[in-house]
């Protein structure tokens, strides 16, 4: 190469320095302002307006219902863009539900804007969920990263109902972060690892289900059942398949079965009655279970500041579905390993094909969200904090201090 060709390239980077400099600062202000939106002010706004809601409980769990169903909706699509009352019936707390389900559909919306930011887009194949959007199901699966929420709220915001009443179960290491808060106040159910306490946290959900699942009108209950993200368990993993005698997967690990076996013995049909749940008298079962195969492109998979910082260089998610019909003989836990640990192979052969092709089998379904929509949530979001502020916690913050002052 000339020496007058090695330095125009030189003055050519130099021009371009301060253009890479200002998208990376760009990059990072609007980091910090997703940051603080999921972490502080969407948690905010919907713990205070749940705590505002609480007593429609008292006169109607239906319109509760509905209401936090779609305001946890549209917590789901901000993460895209970035309690209990025993005494009372289902009936009785239509109106409460109708407030925390409308809240919870709007939580979903802030996830899916803040992941339109990082440029993620989803393609789905296999079964088409729309179809049971508004059935009961468990929900299964793989678990690489932390985007993987983002994916799984992004692919489920266009799917009627599914994001303002679905219950995660998830990793007892947040239940004490302002998300965990408001993951707590929708109902979602934290578990904690360990063998000792197996038994004792698998009661609890059982205790969990049975007292919330129909009274808070949840539809699908959404779970990892490897247990962790993958690149933290390949050595379990490997452990695992060696004292069982099994050969281990490459692409996702054996799942576990105890929180899964949990939902399908307290919710899943009975023998006696496929219309009915195993318990709750007359309650409706769990009809379907839905195993879901998260892929990232050539298995690169970001991490959670990579991809907020614009450093994620394949943003183009695959997810490939499997719907089954529940079957009454899978509140066997031994019967329900047995399939699920088939189905997990069949899963580890998947990723293995997508890693080698780049798709899954199918045609691909591309999952979109309008720039107006992201902006509307955002627009909610804070006008809805600013308003709690304005109203009650800023004077009652005041109140508060004029006794210690």
């Amino acid at each position: 190469m000339s020496r007058s060709t090695t330095s125009r390239n030189d003055e050519e980077e130099s021009l371009l320095a301060p253009v890479m400099d200002f998208r990376k600062l760009m990059a990072m202000i609007i980091t910090f302002y997703w940051f603080i939106m999921t972490v502080f002010i969407v948690p905010a706004a919907c713990v205070s307006t749940c705590i505002l809601v609480c007593p429609i409980m008292i006169f109607s769990m239906k319109y509760f219902n509905l209401i936090e169903h779609t305001l946890c909706n549209m917590v789901n699509e901000h993460w895209v863009a970035s309690g209990q009352y025993t005494g009372l019936t289902v009936e009785d707390m239509k109106y409460f539900n109708l407030i925390e389900h409308t809240l919870c559909n709007m939580v979903n919306e802030h996830w899916v804007a803040s992941g339109q930011y990082t440029g993620l887009t989803v393609e789905e194949y296999g079964d088409d969920i729309t179809t049971v959007a508004d059935k009961r199901a468990l929900f299964l699966a793989n678990h690489l990263g932390l985007v993987d929420h983002y994916c799984l709220m992004t692919a489920f915001q266009n799917k009627p109902s599914v994001a303002g009443k679905y219950m995660w179960v998830i990793f007892n290491i947040w239940k004490s972060t302002p998300l965990g808060i408001m993951w707590g106040a929708h109902g979602n159910f934290f578990i904690n690892g360990g063998a000792s306490k197996r038994a004792g946290v698998l009661q609890q959900f059982r205790d969990h289900l049975i007292n919330n699942y129909w009274k808070f009108d949840y539809g699908w209950v959404v779970m990892y059942p490897e247990g962790s993200r993958l690149f933290l368990i390949k050595n379990s993993e490997k452990q695992f398949a060696e004292k069982n005698g099994i050969e281990p997967f490459k692409h996702c690990a054996h799942p576990r079965i105890g929180a899964a076996h949990s939902v399908l013995s307290v919710c899943g049909p009975s023998e006696k009655s496929l219309t009915k749940a195993r318990v709750g008298g007359n309650n409706p079962p769990m009809e379907y279970i839905i195993d879901c195969t998260l892929g990232y492109p050539n298995g690169n998979v970001p991490g959670l500041g990579e991809a907020m910082l614009g450093e994620w260089h394949y943003s183009n998610v695959a997810i490939h579905y499997s719907i089954h019909k529940v079957k009454p003989e899978w509140s066997n836990e031994e019967v329900l390993k047995e399939w699920m640990y088939k189905q997990y192979e069949k899963k580890d052969k998947l990723l293995e094909d997508y890693y080698r092709t780049g798709k899954f089998p199918g045609q691909p379904r591309q999952i979109s969200y309008s720039i107006f929509r992201n902006v509307l949530v955002q627009i909610f979001w804070i006008t809805l904090f600013y308003a709690h502020y304005s109203i009650w916690i800023r004077p009652f913050g005041l109140y508060l201090s004029s006794f210690i002052y």
